[in-house]
């Protein structure tokens, strides 16, 4: 076997240890017998735990990103609501590695510090991303008095949806998620009128 394809097989374990039990369930060890492999050929690809669990994260993490980009440089058609369009892309790259996923929106503890680092990194860019399609001269979800309070909440809204998703697709489908999504656009959308009074 390459080296690549090792380092792979071995990833590819520690991973699967990880959305099964969390980070701190990792170790050498237990990695190398998941992976059919003697910790030796762990070693000889990754000096430690440490290294190890930062190549996974390090490799995750362009995983998820790579969804990520696809989901935020694509122009939703004029007639949807844009956070919709933005939340079904996200689910369908979710659902095709949910593994990675979850990784980055439901951590466990004792993941390394790169982990919190790449998740830090992926918010931000949700967030710009929901600043640009806010301020688009054709959008259609207004901000109402707060932008920054809006797309704060429109952020942690699809994060939210997201992870009930990720945590049970069954009890959450995606048509269920997207549908609430719609609707709370809708009727963000609406013009409210104040009463007096």
């Amino acid at each position: 076997m390459s080296a690549d394809r090792r380092r792979d097989q071995i990833l590819d374990a520690t991973r699967t240890i990880v959305d099964a039990e969390g980070f701190a369930a990792v170790t050498i060890a237990r990695v190398a017998e998941a992976a059919g492999i003697t910790r030796t050929l762990v070693y000889h690809q990754f000096a430690d735990l440490s290294g190890l669990l930062t190549a996974l994260v390090d490799r995750e993490a362009e995983r998820a990103m790579a969804g990520l980009l696809k989901v935020i440089t694509e122009r939703p058609p004029a007639d949807r609501d844009p956070f919709t369009a933005a939340l079904e892309g996200l689910i369908n790259a979710a659902d095709a590695d949910p593994a990675t996923w979850r990784m980055f929106l439901m951590p466990s503890e004792g993941g390394p510090p790169e982990l919190y680092e790449r998740i830090a990194q992926g918010r931000a860019l949700g967030r710009r991303r929901i600043i640009e399609l806010l301020n688009a001269p054709d959008q259609l979800i207004p901000t109402g008095p707060d932008p920054a309070l809006s797309i704060h909440l429109l952020h942690l809204v699809g994060d939210e949806l997201l992870r009930l998703h990720l945590r049970d697709p069954d009890a959450y489908p995606a048509d269920r998620v997207l549908t609430q999504c719609a609707r709370m656009a809708a009727q963000m959308s609406q013009p409210h009128s104040t009463a007096d009074g």
